[in-house]
């Protein structure tokens, strides 16, 4: 574990590096989800709950009079005891369990993230470049079609935001990057998007699983993936200076040591989907 001192008084020499709360944090970061963060632990999978944003003082850099409040996420959800399943991983991970044969309605979990960073996203989003990431595993495979698990949106045609399988951001999509491990349940996914010159007024921004906003109904109903939420990420490229290559490399590099041998969500268990069928 490392140690922070916090020194009055101020430094002259510009080329010192500053000291951020995750190593992949820089001035354009808009938000970290990561619930086994020592400063990221969501407080419950209950509605309600408060889901802290890591890199909400970057944010708050740059939307001037913004907390830590109102840029953290909160625990909304639609559950039904045998239809889905939320519980947390050995390895602190969020858990969504979707049942194939019994849902009724449209069950879901999802944190609704800031309406502070949308708001900030859609109005730089013409000139400005973001890079977009999640780390997520599956742990069963629905029987599609799947929504979208991480977005910010109107509707589906229209989506700003949207670094799933299968699923792509419009605007200029320059790389998308997925990694699994050869098939072995669950697949560790990583998947990130590289936005710009995008117009708009998307209002949905959710992060979670099961029938979220407009993928609702009987086309997707006992129809979801099975998954587990370990990250996801926002940066403003345009403000940080960095460029897609190398946030892409170190968040990679980062996504590549927490599920080796040794890593932090290597081994991760949890409760088998098939207990509910």
């Amino acid at each position: 574990m490392g140690s922070k001192t916090v020194l009055s008084g101020a430094f002259t020499d510009t080329s010192l590096p500053i000291i951020r709360n995750d190593a992949l944090l820089s001035k354009g970061s808009l938000f970290l989800f990561d619930p086994s963060h020592s400063m990221g632990a969501v407080e419950g999978i209950a509605a309600g709950a408060v889901v802290p944003n890591v890199a909400w003082l970057e944010a708050a850099a740059l939307m001037p009079g913004e907390t830590q409040s109102s840029l953290a996420g909160e625990v909304f959800h639609n559950l039904a005891a045998g239809e889905i399943l939320v519980e947390r991983t050995a390895k602190k991970g969020v858990h969504i369990i979707n049942s194939l044969v019994n849902q009724t309605a449209d069950r879901n979990w999802h944190i609704k993230l800031s309406s502070k960073i949308a708001a900030y996203m859609v109005a730089n989003g013409a000139t400005h470049k973001f890079y977009v990431s999640s780390w997520f595993g599956r742990t069963r495979k629905g029987a599609g079609p799947a929504g979208s698990t991480f977005h910010l949106f109107n509707n589906p045609g229209n989506m700003f935001i949207a670094p799933d399988e299968g699923l792509n951001g419009i605007g200029r999509l320059s790389f998308r990057a997925t990694n699994d491990n050869g098939g072995v349940v669950p697949h560790h996914r990583f998947t990130n998007t590289d936005i710009n010159g995008v117009t708009g007024s998307p209002t949905t921004f959710q992060l979670g699983g099961g029938m979220l906003s407009n993928y609702t109904g009987a086309t997707y109903r006992n129809k979801q993936n099975s998954i587990i939420l370990y990250r996801a990420y926002i940066e403003d490229l345009t403000v940080s200076g960095r460029s897609y290559a190398e946030v892409d490399a170190l968040d990679y590099a980062m996504y590549q040591a927490a599920f080796a041998v040794g890593g932090r969500y290597h081994g991760d268990t949890h409760t088998d989907p098939s207990t509910l069928p």
